[in-house]
């Protein structure tokens, strides 16, 4: 098995989870019941295995992206005996010419099927590959960088998206205010986790601060090396549930890994005492399987969270404000200069906050603006491929007709 035992025993807790030995892997299109059970603890689920059943052909089997190396994937199955192990994947000829978008590749979290072939630890090679990504539950994406409009996709089939913020100059409103659009145009569950609280001034003061800034939201203090606040986020886990850890570099996220799985699974890095940020010491999305049975996936630090969700998925994130905006005396009110604008009503009386609300007239404005370069995109992705089939036509047309004045 690519990796060896000990790679692989630094990504899977041993302690609940049996490491896959190496040998012939034999592949079943009908999962057996035993197998979709050990699936399960991966987040594997009646609707997957429907999917599975509608799309696989004979000699595939499912299998969890576990990190996108370069040039390959690596994947956790679920062997004929029971084990879990990890596997170096290529993707076939034939997925590759599919593609249209970054987007469609595998990502960390996604369900793949695969056509597993080896014999022994060493004998992988270009023989192990995915031929599809079966159909995503949820996808927490960012705008990729570049002028195209396309999505970078951080994490597949999440559950939860624990926000990582500290205290201290790492704290921001604003930016936790995107995390949470991501989050709600995906569709899971979200938390606020504040950590290093050793470094607050005053801990309640900042708690009721940031609970102020996401209503309704979730906010866990912790203190990770002390292990303070820990059965606080595990009360939110649970076997075969996966959650993504979202959080600039030195927010504490791999310290707080560590913590949940109870083991060094991922390395820590010094912070600066200037501005109190760190290197990223995660530089790849990973996803583990923990003792408890619950799977995270790490992230590295973002220093840019560029929108990629709709005006929707923004209004969702601010729902004290969608709700102030619902007894507006127009519904089409643009919350500028109309009579009877409750939002205006809110900001003279101070009972919204104006940050919040410049906050969200901006994601509003950024989301649309996205909205509309990607309409423009499509457009002209749609005028090259008509462009495309009629220069393809006059050709097969020119051909034919040359054959033709040959045959006479």
């Amino acid at each position: 098995m690519p990796g060896g035992t000990n790679a692989l025993a630094a990504r899977i807790d041993t302690r609940t989870v049996p490491i896959m030995t190496p040998g012939h892997l034999e592949s079943h299109t009908s999962l057996h019941i035993s197998h979709a059970d050990i699936l399960a603890s991966l987040g594997w689920d009646a609707d997957l295995e429907a999917r599975f059943n509608e799309r696989a052909e004979t000699g595939e089997s499912p299998a969890r992206i576990s990190r996108v190396n370069r040039g390959s994937y690596s994947a956790l199955v679920v062997a004929p005996d029971g084990s879990i192990g990890e596997v170096e994947l290529k993707i076939t000829g034939a997925f590759s010419y599919r593609v249209a978008t970054t987007a469609e590749l595998p990502a960390v979290g996604d369900w793949v099927l695969a056509r597993l072939s080896w014999v022994g630890a060493d004998t992988a090679g270009d023989g192990q590959l995915i031929s599809s990504v079966l159909p995503r539950k949820s996808a927490f994406a960012r705008r990729a960088a570049g002028r195209r409009p396309d999505a970078q996709i951080l994490a597949a089939n999440v559950d939860l998206a624990l926000i990582i913020s500290a205290a201290g100059r790492d704290w921001n409103p604003r930016r936790i205010e995107r995390y949470i659009a991501l989050a709600r145009d995906a569709g899971v569950e979200t938390a606020i986790v504040l950590t290093k609280m050793d470094l607050a001034a005053d801990r309640e003061a900042l708690v009721q601060e940031t609970l102020a800034s996401v209503p309704g939201i979730p906010v866990l203090p912790v203190c990770a090396l002390d292990g303070e606040g820990i059965e606080s986020i595990v009360s939110f886990l649970g076997k075969g549930r996966t959650a993504v850890l979202l959080g600039s570099s030195g927010a504490g996220k791999s310290t707080l890994l560590n913590a949940l799985a109870g083991s060094e699974l991922s390395a820590t890095g010094a912070v600066r005492s200037d501005d109190e940020r760190g290197r990223h010491t995660t530089t790849s999305r990973n996803l583990y399987l923990l003792g408890s049975g619950a799977l995270l996936i790490d992230t590295p630090g973002l220093r840019e969270v560029q929108l990629w969700a709709d005006e929707d998925a923004v209004d969702a994130s601010f729902a004290d404000i969608e709700e102030l905006s619902a007894s507006c005396r127009f519904r089409d009110c643009r919350h500028e200069n109309e009579p009877g604008c409750a939002l205006r009503e809110a900001l003279d009386s101070g009972s919204l906050d104006r940050r919040r609300y410049d906050s969200w007239r901006k994601l509003r404005r950024e989301a649309a603006h996205l909205e509309r370069k990607e309409d423009i995109h499509l457009a002209q992705a749609e005028s090259e491929r008509w462009k495309a089939i009629n220069k393809s036509m006059r050709g097969y047309s020119k051909e034919r007709r040359s054959i033709q004045g040959s045959s006479r």
